[in-house]
């Protein structure tokens, strides 16, 4: 934690010089430091490239990162909420101040000019430019550093930007499985500029190689905090990956590496308000007390400068200073919801409206008898996680289901649902196409709200319907390759890079 605390600050540096353009033309803003300099820098000092890398990390939780100003700008969660709506389990329960209201009405992602679709091109090609600014200063793709500090360095950044093109390849793609399709732009070196669309087969190829590369690389690393990337969460992004692309012996086995690693599931009381408890156990608001948050983001009152408006929790938690306290709630789809047994201790999770005033809860709600607003909240100290070990477990089972190994899925499926149900016997009669449908459902139902929901309807080609309770299209169906569920490219990165062609 010593060397993080020391070099965050020279990432927020560089964060804030990649930050400052607007100008939709440039995916690399020429304010960023160059590769040559980072690598000039290095020689003299590795712990730029160090710096760099954690300034790559901070990006994923600050706010702006999407270049711009809005509210609802603030990283991979940002990203979260909203693919939760297109996929339908997030239900948009409230319109006031319209926050997200484009996206519940599926409207921002018909128009390539809407700022939604822009926030998410540019957050993760700036991951990449950073990343791309890491690994030129080690020497390039090809280097092996000869030190370990290099070495792990080199792998997180690889590891980040494999993670960055599998999210492009999703929210910018209407059909992940046409892989011949030309969709987006491949950077590898910060040096690239204005590259023409690659086809979908070839992203996928180069964050597959990002990932591997960054699995071996990581080898013998012991992270400092949860928000670095150590080989667990590397395998299991590569079980995504694998996941997304249908590969399924693949997808089995590295979720099972990441079983095997031997973190454990959350237990009831981390996973619900159970009643006549105090929650002070659960909420997800300190991932270092949750043994199964495997990769998140600790948040602290001090240097962090979340204002409570501009966060994940600032739109999901009703208990403090925030748009879901006030008039735009969200909560699960009542369709989803149907799905729950009466046994299920998730069902603790949502109250009679299914918001999830059970399940996410700031650090002092508790205190103040869970009353509803009972902030204000001046900072967000409650933290953000980005993958449970449970996700791995019950993609392990799907996984495994559709690979036949009926008897390993129905382990891997139960080792989670036995801490949530009494009787969790019914899978045991359950093989073939059912038990991967279950596993994929129980994966929605446990990981709501965790920004999952929208990977699994894409991985399984799925159509969902909205539920009674939604604002917007209840009852209505929408296909996984359906364009309003998918981004456009901003219309202006199309008039100022030629070499793209057009839209998707």
């Amino acid at each position: 934690m010593k060397m993080l605390r020391k070099i965050i600050y020279f990432g927020g540096a560089l964060l804030l010089l990649a930050s400052c353009s607007e100008d939709y033309l440039e995916v690399y803003p020429t304010e960023t430091l160059s590769a040559e300099q980072v690598s000039e820098a290095a020689e003299i000092n590795p712990d730029v490239s160090a710096g760099t890398l954690l300034g790559i990390y901070e990006n994923l939780y600050r706010r702006g990162s999407g270049g711009t100003d809005s509210q609802e700008d603030f990283g991979i969660t940002t990203q979260y909420i909203q693919l939760d709506m297109m996929s339908a389990d997030m239900a948009h329960l409230g319109k006031s101040y319209n926050r997200q209201t484009q996206i519940s009405e599926l409207t921002a992602t018909l128009d390539p000019d809407n700022a939604y679709n822009y926030r998410g091109w540019r957050f993760l090609y700036r991951i990449i430019n950073l990343s791309n600014l890491v690994i030129d200063g080690a020497g390039g793709n090809d280097v092996v550093p000869e030190t370990e500090i290099g070495r792990f360095t080199i792998g997180q950044a690889k590891a980040l930007r494999g993670y960055a093109y599998y999210f492009l390849a999703h929210i910018y793609v209407n059909d992940i499985s046409d892989l011949s399709k030309e969709v987006l732009p491949i950077y590898t070196s910060a040096n690239d500029l204005d590259m023409p669309k690659s086809t979908l087969q070839e992203v996928f190829d180069v964050a597959l190689n990002d990932l591997l590369e960054a699995e071996t690389l990581l080898e013998g690393f012991n992270r400092d905090a949860k928000i670095e990337i150590n080989q667990d969460v590397v395998r299991g992004l590569l079980a995504r990956l694998y996941g997304a692309m249908n590969n399924w012996p693949k997808t089995e086995e590295y979720a099972k590496k990441v079983i095997d690693a031997g973190y454990p599931i959350m237990t009831a009381d981390e996973v619900a308000l159970l009643p006549g408890e105090d929650g002070s156990v659960g909420g997800f608001n300190d991932i270092n007390s949750i043994p199964g948050v495997l990769w998140g983001i600790d948040i602290t009152p001090q240097g962090q400068g979340l204002a409570s408006l501009f966060s994940w929790w600032g739109f999901m938690d009703a208990y403090s200073y925030s748009y879901a306290a006030v008039g735009n709630p969200k909560g699960m789809d009542a369709g989803l919801y149907s799905n729950f047994r009466e046994d299920d201790i998730r069902l603790y999770q949502f109250n009679s409206d299914l918001r999830p005033l059970g399940k996410f809860y700031y650090k002092g709600a508790e205190l103040n008898g869970f009353g509803l607003f009972s902030g204000p909240q001046v900072n967000i100290d409650s933290d953000s996680h980005y993958m449970r070990i449970a996700e791995m477990y019950l993609l392990h089972a799907e996984a495994a289901a559709e690979n036949g190994n009926f008897a390993a899925a129905r382990t891997s499926l139960k080792a989670v649902l036995d801490l949530r149900l009494d009787d969790s016997s019914y899978i045991d009669a359950m093989a073939t196409t059912d038990l991967a449908e279950e596993a994929a459902l129980q994966a929605r139902l446990e990981l709501w709200g965790e920004g999952q929901s929208y990977f699994i309807m894409k991985r399984r080609r799925e159509t969902r319907t909205r539920g009674s309770n939604w604002l917007d299209f209840a009852g209505q169906s929408f296909s996984h390759d359906d364009e309003k569920l998918t981004y456009e490219i901003p219309q202006n990165e199309i008039l100022f890079n030629t070499n793209l062609g057009g839209q998707n």
